[in-house]
């Protein structure tokens, strides 16, 4: 699980979820796997969204940032 700069939650299971402070999901990120185990924002800006999943790592370019 983590979190980004305008509050949203990212959760993982059957691909990424995401949800705003109010509970609303506000987005799917689907990834080709069975399932995704860990998620977190990366990189020199904090702008990448890591994803770890049953047989592979994927990085996604986000718009938000993570939170420190």
């Amino acid at each position: 699980m983590t979190t980004d700069n305008e509050g949203n939650v990212y959760l993982t299971g059957r691909g990424v979820m995401a949800f705003d402070s109010e509970g609303n999901k506000i987005e799917q990120i689907d990834v080709d796997e069975r399932w995704t185990a860990n998620v977190c924002f990366g990189g020199k800006d904090r702008r990448r969204l890591f994803i770890t999943a049953s047989n592979g790592l994927y990085g996604i370019r986000m718009r938000v940032k993570g939170v420190n």
